[in-house]
């Protein structure tokens, strides 16, 4: 969906946000199941890097980016009357505070009958750029989608991208509209007896709006397909509910991202309302999650930069010595080459102990490359500064933070120096170029 131009005038949300009926309508045939969502009874099958397809049929994918431009749309009138009104309160008759989460809080619409599904909103603000809250949960395969999906769902199992309808372009790189599945074993901090799986369609993007003020969004909204069924109901998984529609904005300048977002929750399974409670709010709070993400992915493409340079230089230490050492070989006679034998010999014994003493001793004697601070009593005991995971220089404890790089196996826990984070933030990012990814 290209930067949203409404060509018709957006309508009031419904009550929960989202539209009455989440599937698109379609011929009645139905498509070529993917071999891969061929579901057992009991558990998801494991981790295959390949990405599996749910093939649409004619008018299926233009129904998809109607129900997509539709919430978006809507939700958007909703955020444009809230910041036209001052950004109040919510009244505290119709909206009852969940939780507040640093500057972002989360209300539940009071009065629903229905228990099971839970209808939230969530404003405030978050640190950071309009870019890197979609860059963090930007996936376009499964491989992003699966590191990515690290940090948004703890106990993630397993995910898919089944089908992307549309992708970004020069004006948008951000844009994008795609069919996605994932699994996990909870949702927030809610612990379920049964895994819970969700089909959805997810939307981003930015936009203009009719005031010429520019915003992002973001939808992950579920949906029905013959394609991705549920699992059998005696299976161990459940298929949950969600919709959940984000307006972002940042003024010119600043560093603070408005938020204003509006979603409902269904776990399935008739659980109580304190979990599905827990859930709605931790399904507004991955918002913040997103900014983590995003650090993390730029982090991860500076320290794959490193190494490719350390690679290099390597490479051309290596040729140099190479050269060095066939011209010094055709210099060598019969006693010059004995009388270096010779000397390895008396000196190899040495030459060993003390190289590891001297690797050590010097880098107890290295400051911290940042703040130029020596070691605390390094010249007593073998203090060091921890070495940057990324560029691999010393920094000392005030000058070091724990980050987490994009893993294939998973999220991996680094030391980075200031240098390298503020560097990470000056990084030219593309999301339409493959995800950085640790081998």
């Amino acid at each position: 969906m290209a930067a949203p131009t409404h060509a018709r005038r957006a309508t009031t949300l419904p009550d929960d946000g989202t539209p009455m009926d989440s599937r698109p309508n379609h011929v009645d045939r139905r498509p070529t199941v993917p071999e891969e969502h061929d579901y057992d009874s009991t558990v998801p099958q494991p981790k295959t890097m390949s990405t599996p397809k749910l093939y649409l049929i004619e008018g299926e994918a233009q129904a998809f980016r109607h129900l997509a431009h539709s919430i978006v749309s809507r939700t958007l009138a909703h955020e444009c009357e809230f910041r036209q009104l001052g950004c109040p309160e919510p009244n505290s008759k119709e909206w009852k505070l969940l939780k507040r989460q640093d500057d972002l809080s989360v209300y539940k619409q009071r009065g629903s009958s229905d228990s099971k599904t839970y209808t939230v909103k969530c404003v405030g603000s978050l640190e950071g750029t309009l870019e890197d809250i979609l860059y963090g949960t930007h996936s376009k395969n499964r491989d992003e989608m699966h590191a990515t999906a690290a940090y948004l769902h703890s106990s993630h199992m397993d995910c898919a991208v089944l089908n992307v309808l549309d992708s970004g372009t020069d004006e948008d790189p951000y844009r994008q509209l795609a069919l996605k599945w994932f699994i996990a074993e909870t949702f927030g901090d809610a612990r379920l007896v049964k895994h819970r799986d969700w089909f959805n369609i997810e939307s981003t993007g930015m936009g203009t709006d009719t005031w010429g003020r520019r915003f992002g969004y973001f939808l992950a909204k579920f949906v029905d397909h013959p394609g991705c069924p549920p699992m059998p109901e005696d299976s161990d998984v459940i298929r949950g509910k969600m919709a959940m529609c984000c307006i972002y904005r940042q003024e010119p300048g600043s560093k603070i991202v408005d938020v204003y977002a509006k979603g409902s929750i269904d776990l399935g399974g008739g659980m109580p309302a304190f979990i599905t409670s827990s859930a709605s709010c931790a399904m507004m709070f991955n918002m913040a999650v997103s900014m983590e993400s995003a650090e993390s992915k730029r982090l991860t493409k500076l320290a794959l930069q490193h190494a490719q340079r350390e690679a290099k230089e390597k490479e051309r230490k290596a040729e140099a010595e190479e050269e060095d050492a066939i011209e010094r070989s055709q210099k060598l006679t019969t006693e010059s080459v004995i009388d270096l034998l010779a000397a390895s010999v008396i000196s190899s014994s040495t030459t060993s102990s003390n190289e590891g003493k001297m690797k050590a001793s010097k880098a107890t004697r290295v400051p911290c490359h940042v703040c130029g601070k020596k070691p605390v009593m390094s010249k007593f005991v073998r203090s060091s500064h921890r070495k940057c995971g990324i560029c691999k220089e010393r920094a000392c404890s005030k000058c070091n933070i724990k980050r987490k790089l994009f893993g294939r196996a998973g999220p991996v826990t680094v030391s980075c120096c200031k240098v390298c984070i503020l560097e990470s933030k000056r990084l030219s990012i593309d999301p339409r170029e493959p995800c950085p990814i640790l081998p």
